[in-house]
């Protein structure tokens, strides 16, 4: 099995496309990977718009401020947010920003799934809204916010550049360093230190009383059966 550590390194985007007809099978297996990404209160306020027809490819691609490498891919994958869906819930963070998060997760699902079926994909955030609505036919309350070009790729872009994990990870607070976390560990190992002491002590108390408890029973049931021998 393919560590997904491995898949996410090495996916790409594709900008540039063969002229490849991709399987309906392997375009439902994308958006299955969407639908299966989380959402705000298990919500899925999201619908999958797939485009085949090279009219509409076309239109679409002017609308992406004419991105026309995109055109060569197979097919196009429209993700839109219900956005009133959020809101009945959630309020104005359920419209602004969850739902946002609901359709970047189910964005990043499909191209990793893109990705692990041999394909290339491309997450496109930059196009006109109100064009690619007039399009479809998408209606007010709903906003499409990411479009995914899936094909076969032409080239495949070089490893490009990540900052050092050491300058984007802090511990324990804001520009946190080891050092704080090993400031920590001592402490919380100090806290478990002091609790199992305390609990030993418990249980060593708790063992004496009960002995205390038993002997004196043991006592007693004594001295009942001396009163209630036979004298001689």
């Amino acid at each position: 099995m393919v560590d997904i550590l491995d898949l996410i390194k090495s996916r790409r985007s594709i900008r540039s496309f063969i002229p490849k007809s991709v399987s309906w099978e392997n375009l439902m297996k994308i958006v299955e990977a969407g639908q299966y990404a989380p959402s705000c209160g298990n919500l899925q306020n999201w619908k999958f718009i797939v485009i085949q027809d090279h009219s509409k490819k076309e239109k679409i691609v002017e609308a992406c401020y004419e991105q026309y490498d995109f055109l060569a891919a197979s097919a196009f994958i429209i993700i839109c947010a219900e956005l009133e869906k959020a809101e009945r819930y959630y309020g104005l963070r359920g419209r602004r920003l969850y739902s946002v998060q609901n359709i970047a997760a189910a964005t990043e699902n499909m191209l990793l799934e893109a990705h692990s079926l041999g394909l290339g994909a491309c997450w496109v955030g930059a196009f006109d809204e109100d064009v690619v609505k007039s399009i479809l036919g998408i209606p007010n309350e709903v906003r499409p916010q990411a479009i995914i070009p899936v094909g076969y790729a032409a080239e495949m872009p070089k490893e490009p550049s990540k900052y050092p994990l050491s300058s984007l990870v802090y511990i324990e607070r804001w520009r946190g360093t080891k050092t704080d976390s090993a400031k920590a560990d001592h402490n919380y190992a100090e806290i478990i230190s002091r609790k199992a002491e305390s609990l030993v002590g418990s249980v060593k108390d708790t063992a004496i009383k009960r002995k205390e408890f038993v002997e004196d029973k043991l006592d007693q049931n004594s001295d009942e059966e001396l009163q209630l021998s036979p004298k001689d």
